[in-house]
This record gives C-alpha cells, structure tokens and sequence, in this order.
C-alpha cells in the first residue's frame, strides 16, 4: 500500500530543489566555510550498524521495471492456453505453459510473462539501438502436466496479458538502492560524462517526474545500480554569435538495474517533462560527501563515504548544521524514504 505522506514529502522537496540552480546554496555558500556546530560524534571509528539505501517502492514498482536489450530476447516458453477462455488474462487465471526443450525447469518456480517491442532507432543517430523488454506479469508453476508443459497461476499482472506472450525466469529486484558513484575508469569513455536517455518504458513519448526509463550504457562503461545523474537540457545562446548558456537541470535520476550494455532508472525530480533523447550528466557523489565533510572538518576514511554514504550523510546533518550547504543532490537524498540493506 502507497504511503501518501512519503510523496508529500517528496513532492514538496521537488518544489523547493528545483528552485535552486548552483552547486552549493544556502548561507554556507554565500560566507564561505565555516566551522562546525559540534565535531561529528565518533569521526574516527568505522561506519557502525547496517548499511542504509533509498526506499523506491513508492515510486514505481521494480518488479514491472522491463528493459532495453541490445539484441533480440529468446523466450524460454510461453503462454500455450488457459482456462478461461478469456481474451485478456490478469492475476488468478490458471494458464498452461510450453516450453523449449534444454531448460531445467520445476513445480514452483516463477516466470515473468513480457513482450518485446520491434527493434527500436536511437533517438540520436538513427542507428539501431535494441529492443524494449515490457514486463507484462508474473506466473508460478504447479504441475507438469506432459513433457515441457506446465500449469500456472499467474500471480501479478501489471499489463493485459494473452496466450502466445512469452516468459522468461522471474528475476527479482530489490526496491532499496544503495547510492553509488560510477566507475569512472570506464566512464572516461563517454563524452563528457553524458550519456543520454534512449527509451521510456511502454515507449511512452514524454517523460516525467517517477518514469522509467532506459540508457544503452551499461556497466561495461562504468554504470552501476544506485548512480545519480542531473537530467539536463543543453544551454543555447540568446544570439547566433554570443557564447551558448550553460546546461539547465531539469531533474535528477537514479538506476535501479544496471546489465552489461544497458541501464533501467527512475525519474526523481522533474521540472518539466521531456522526451528520450534528452541528456544525463554523471554525479560524483562520493566527491560531493567529501567536499561536505572537509568542509566541516570531519576526518572519514573513503571506505565509509563510498560504502555507507547515507549513514554517513545522515549523521553529518543531525549533528552538525550542514544542511545549509549540501550540494542539491545529495540534499535531494537525504530527504527520500530510507530503507536497510540486506
């Protein structure tokens, strides 16, 4: 069940992020730095206790995320018939399976019921980019009824499914992200650390605040699940000769899935909506928590920040007044629901 208070709290934050344009703001920016309030309590010692992440579970569920696979999908069955005889299928209808041969497959294990779009043109150069994965619902096996023939019972459905969709074995994703900074070692390979979005999920045309999207970088180039990025529209100038502005944030996203090519991420923020083709710019945030710290003079080691940021964070906030001159995004964090690591 939703909790409404949590997207208050977010929704208002967004209001008040979005007002704000340069890297540092608050009092700390405009006077410079400042000491401390009080020293930040057991600075020395290791980050105790379990490692915390963001809560996305209420933004978007991340069993229904999909995918941009760079080549075709192959399927390891699909949907032969049902019981019901319905043109549309949902959670609760018993569905027979058919599956290729090779597969080791049992009584309980889960499906995911997708389909895949035709191959997709990157909105920029035209090439060809992949396919959109769309995850249609989930099904259980019960019985071997004949030889690669399986019943089920579908089990969530977030899309109308049909006889003939094909299945792929479920792959659960956790809603508590860690935040992560890239592997910038890879990343060097990308033109100025942007990279762009290239498909929305269900292929929507527009994208805002909580879409999901897709980026055809993956970690092979230094993407990782949990990375921040600022959504950005490129700066133009005023006049044909005169230098052109600079980049306007728009938003902030971060990725829930990262595969070898591709990446899956969620919208945070939006100032407006936007469409694919549209830039995100890496955010350091491990740079960033450091900057903070050696602002108010708190000794971590770098183990800490890049293993346990938000604790980190949290702790830096309650105890000292730094939350005057957080950089937005790592301001925009500490405000998001929180959750433990398992």
């Amino acid at each position: 069940m939703r909790k409404k208070g949590r997207f208050v709290t977010l929704l208002i934050f967004t209001g008040i992020l979005l007002l704000s344009s340069g890297l540092f703001t608050g009092a700390g920016a405009q006077t410079g730095v400042k000491a401390p309030a009080a020293p930040m309590s057991g600075a020395d010692d290791a980050v105790q206790g379990p490692t915390t992440g963001i809560d996305v579970s209420d933004l978007t569920d991340v069993q229904a995320l999909g995918f941009l696979s760079v080549e075709e999908v192959k399927p390891w069955g699909k949907l032969f018939a049902d019981e019901t005889e319905k043109l549309l299928l949902a959670k609760g209808d018993t569905v027979y399976v058919a599956f290729e041969k090779g597969h080791h497959i049992k009584p309980g294990d889960l499906f995911t019921v997708y389909r895949s779009s035709q191959e997709l043109d990157h909105p920029l150069t035209g090439s060809d980019m992949g396919y959109v994965i769309s995850f249609l619902g989930r099904l259980v096996l019960e019985k071997e009824v004949k030889t690669d023939l399986f019943k089920a019972e579908i089990v969530e459905s977030y899309e109308p499914i049909r006889v003939g969709d094909p299945v792929l074995p479920f792959a659960p994703v956790s809603p508590c992200v860690q935040p992560s900074s890239p592997q910038w070692e890879r990343l060097k390979d990308i033109d100025g650390a942007k990279l762009p979005i290239v498909a929305t999920k269900n292929l929507n045309e527009i994208a805002g605040q909580f879409s999901v999207v897709y980026m055809n970088h993956g970690h092979k180039h230094g993407i990782r699940r949990g990375n921040f990025f600022e959504i950005v529209s490129k700066g133009e100038s005023d006049q044909p000769k005169e230098p052109a502005l600079p980049d306007q944030v728009l938003g902030y996203l971060l990725v829930l899935e990262a595969k070898p090519n591709t990446s899956t991420g969620i919208v945070i923020t939006a100032s407006r909506e936007f469409s694919s083709g549209t830039m995100l710019k890496t955010i350091d945030l491990t740079e960033a928590l450091k900057k903070v710290l050696t602002l108010y003079g708190v000794d971590r080691k770098d183990s800490d920040i890049e293993n346990n940021p938000l604790q980190i964070l949290d702790r830096l906030v309650k105890e000292t007044d730094a939350k005057l001159d957080l950089p937005d995004a790592l301001r925009l964090l500490i405000k998001m629901p929180q959750c433990q690591i398992k």
